[in-house]
């Protein structure tokens, strides 16, 4: 039995409405897919940055530290005449390497963790932008469908 001109309005504004809606649901997706990208590469930039840092930071902790050693020794020497390479004098100057090196690595252990974070800022980052993707999809055929069954009753 063919469409009265009222179905045959229904069907068309019911095709529209769901392609639309399809439409949308797919533009909503991809603009929060794109935004979770950048967030991600956004963290992995700061996450390059801080590995960057820390090692700059390490680095001028064992300058630091070697001037520290240079200063300790000349003040050992000068203050004992004796040989700073044997006894307590040696003891105290390995002492000090340790803990220089100790807060050197300090530094190192801190910018690695803040890199960590940072990837794995970035990884969920990436999954959101997968999830915007499927979501999108998946809530344009539920347009699609909703919108068939619905033409589907009009021609009831």
């Amino acid at each position: 039995m063919p469409l009265t001109t009222t179905q045959a309005i229904l069907v068309a504004g019911t095709a529209l409405s769901a392609s639309t809606g399809a439409a949308g649901a797919m533009a909503s997706a991809k603009g929060q897919a794109q935004q979770a990208k950048m967030q991600g590469e956004l963290a992995r930039r700061q996450a390059e940055r801080e590995r960057e840092i820390g090692a700059l930071n390490a680095s001028q902790q064992r300058e630091k530290n070697k001037r520290a050693e240079g200063t300790q020794r000349a003040l050992l020497a000068g203050s004992s005449g004796r040989d700073i390479g044997e006894g307590s004098a040696l003891l105290v100057q390995e002492e000090l390497a340790e803990e220089g090196e100790f807060n050197a690595r300090i530094l190192e252990n801190n910018a690695a963790g803040r890199v960590s974070s940072l990837e794995a800022d970035r990884v969920l980052a990436l999954s959101r932008a997968s999830q915007a993707r499927s979501g999108g999809a998946f809530r344009a055929g539920s347009a699609l469908l909703s919108g068939g069954l619905d033409i589907a009753k009009i021609k009831k």
